[in-house]
């Protein structure tokens, strides 16, 4: 995907991808990772461009001057196993409904619950997402499978009298069967035999990779679809889980399922079971099948709605429809982890998600509600955060009709701007003192939630607060895509962030954190913010520090934050240039040897190009050149071949 980025006042060519960001869904840890980090808390952005930068878990899960990015992205969501140790299972009555129960008290109170319980037989997940979700384990009634720790995840149950036939008497251990017996089992007119079946497979599709693929080949996932719609609700729930084994990693078991119309019983037990455990495991399918490229189009066309209305929206706030609707934490927690997964999709399905009546508002009440609790690492915080950073990708291009309101008629201080080199950013003291006229904002709705002001200070809350660095480079993210373009927009919403919300004592102690993605996230969305003249002053007394720490403190290890390198250098030369007062204050010998050192190794393909640049800019400036003097620093420093070589080589792109 393409995107117009905005470019850095020093680099108009710059290759690198800066712009919006999505919650991506393969760009995570190793499956068994990203399973493991899902199954530690609560149970579950890739496009950058040149210019601006913009962003999403997740899953995925953005960059440098770049486009907007679908987050998290955060990594395919989450594939979820599931193993029962026995397919009798009773429903859980103290399960905690949601609303006005934070997660995290309702997992300690499940977990106290179901520890006051010892039960033999017991239900194991192992939560991985194929997007860019974590996990936390599950014990008793509910545990966060994102982002602790990677262990499975286990839940207790209790048996019942009756047990199928094929049970081994007090063990209730699996009989003898092979994979191809419990297939045939499944189309058996005995329910006891189609338990034994689906239970068997269930089973075996969670340790054993090679019988997700021998089940499809028997045809054993058309039998299970069809025992969905069984009127049997022991047997939904059970095939259920086994499906959601069944496709869990495996793309060819995925598509089969909705090949072989396999989505249509999926919503409709959804919308008509009142089984809790039925809906986690649907749920908890539908997030597998959603990390699927080729699914993501008719799972928002299908699914989204049926989610949106029954789910997401019963579960973030009362109304008249739904008062007597009761929604599992875990129930919610899958359904975001699926939406996060499609948010991560095309502009079509992005469009068709943003006008989803009462998904935005959802998300967005949900995520408020937690952080006005103190809840700011909740995984369904991280699972929203990250859907609603990869909806403001392309944001403006693709809702034009929302931003009318930014039409301003006076365009004058913009005009020289565009004539002026980017070399020489210092502008008019006009241009430096013009800001652009409040926006009257009504209450947010739908699309209005995106680029809100109560957004963007949501936002920033998170950044203050959240240690759940998923959440903190979605919402930078989408920070990010809202500045990214060069229109009256962006401008509006940079100016916003710094001068209305002070949101740059939030931002720029993320420029030197340690997780790649988050600080290059944070340097594009500083790079994007510092195209705004009238900025500049404030901006550079508040970011030059940590810009010049971070290019001081460079290493010729740190390959992977070449990119941040790049965009680090392009603000400081913009900011260097515009307010060399502020930029005398960060000069040093150490700063500069970082920086020809960085100039010189071919390693960083785009960082040392950008270096060349701002060392050979540094010295044509008189007041700074006299500072550099002053600590006895001479020219070959700065005028050297390679800088000048950099220098010309950027010229002449910008020229074009």
């Amino acid at each position: 995907m393409t995107a117009d980025p905005l470019r850095s006042a020093m680099a108009p060519s710059s290759t690198e991808d800066t712009s919006l960001v999505l919650p991506s869904d393969r760009k995570q840890r190793t499956g068994q990772q990203r399973v493991l980090e899902q199954v530690k808390s609560i149970r579950r952005s890739k496009i950058v461009k040149n210019d601006s930068i913009t962003s999403p878990a997740s899953p995925a899960s953005v960059t440098e001057y770049s486009e907007p990015k679908f987050q998290f992205s955060p990594t395919k969501l989450n594939d979820t196993l599931f193993k029962w140790g026995s397919f009798n299972m009773s429903t859980n009555q103290n399960r905690m409904t949601v609303r006005s129960i934070s997660v995290r008290n309702t997992m300690r109170r499940q977990t106290q619950s179901s520890n006051a319980k010892s039960a033999s037989n017991g239900m194991k997940a192992r939560n991985s997402d194929d997007l860019r979700s974590t996990s936390q384990s599950l014990v008793g009634n509910f545990k966060p499978p994102f982002g602790e720790s990677q262990r499975m995840t286990k839940v207790t149950m209790n048996r019942r009298k009756s047990e199928p036939l094929c049970m081994n008497g007090t063990t209730g251990s699996m009989p003898s069967i092979t994979l191809q017996d419990a297939v045939e089992y499944l189309s058996h007119s005995d329910v006891s035999y189609q338990l034994c079946g689906a239970s068997f497979i269930q089973r075996h599709t969670f340790t054993e990779d090679k019988a997700k693929q021998e089940v499809r080949v028997l045809g054993g996932i058309p039998a299970l679809i069809q025992l969905l719609k069984v009127d049997n609700s022991q047997l939904q729930e059970i095939a259920s889980a086994a499906l959601r084994n069944l496709v869990f990693k495996d793309s060819n078991n995925k598509l089969q399922v909705e090949s072989c119309g396999g989505l249509e019983p999926i919503l409709t037990l959804i919308r008509n079971t009142n089984v809790t455990e039925t809906q986690i495991q649907l749920t908890g399918l539908l997030w597998n099948l959603s990390s699927a490229d080729t699914l993501k189009p008719v799972l928002v066309r299908c699914a989204l709605p049926l989610l949106t209305e029954n789910i997401v929206v019963p579960y973030t706030c009362w109304t008249d429809n739904n008062t007597s609707k009761h929604i599992d934490p875990v129930v919610f927690y899958n359904t975001t982890g699926c939406l996060r997964n499609l948010s991560c999709a095309e502009e079509e399905q992005r469009i068709s998600m943003r006008n989803c009546t009462g998904l935005i508002d959802s998300l967005m009440t949900h995520v408020q509600s937690e952080v006005e609790r103190g809840q700011h690492d909740g995984k369904t915080v991280e699972n929203c955060v990250c859907i609603l950073h990869n909806l403001s990708y392309h944001l403006e291009r693709e809702a034009p009709e929302h931003f009318k309101q930014y039409s301003i008629a006076d365009e004058a201080p913009h005009e020289n701007t565009s004539k002026k080199s980017i070399f020489s950013p210092k502008s008019t003291k006009t241009q430096k003192r013009f800001s652009l006229p409040e926006i009257k904002e009504t209450e947010p709705e739908g699309v209005s939630w995106l680029y809100h002001t109560k957004s963007l200070q949501l936002y920033l809350s998170l950044l203050s607060f959240s240690h759940n660095e998923a959440t903190l480079v979605a919402c930078c993210g989408a920070l990010q895509n809202l500045t990214a373009s060069k229109n009256l927009v962006s401008t509006q919403m940079s100016q916003t962030i710094v001068q209305k919300l002070n949101g740059l004592s939030v931002i720029t102690p993320l420029l030197k954190s340690g997780n790649s993605d988050l600080q290059k996230t944070a340097m594009s969305l500083v790079g994007n913010m510092s195209r705004v003249s009238f900025l500049w002053d404030t901006m550079a007394k508040a970011v030059l520090p940590d810009v010049a720490s971070v290019l001081t403190a460079v290493t010729p290890s740190m390959v992977e934050y070449d990119s941040s390198m790049a965009t680090a250098c392009r603000v400081m030369h913009t900011l260097l240039l515009a307010e060399p007062e502020s930029a005398k204050k960060v000069l040093n010998i150490k700063l500069i040897d970082s920086l020809t050192d960085l100039s010189e190794n071919i390693s960083f393909e785009t960082a040392r190009k950008a270096a060349g640049v701002l060392l050979y800019s540094m010295w044509g400036q008189k007041d700074i050149q006299n500072v550099l003097k002053k600590q006895g620093m001479n020219k070959d420093t700065f005028i050297n071949a390679v800088t000048a070589t950099a220098y010309k080589l950027a010229t002449s792109m910008n020229g074009h």
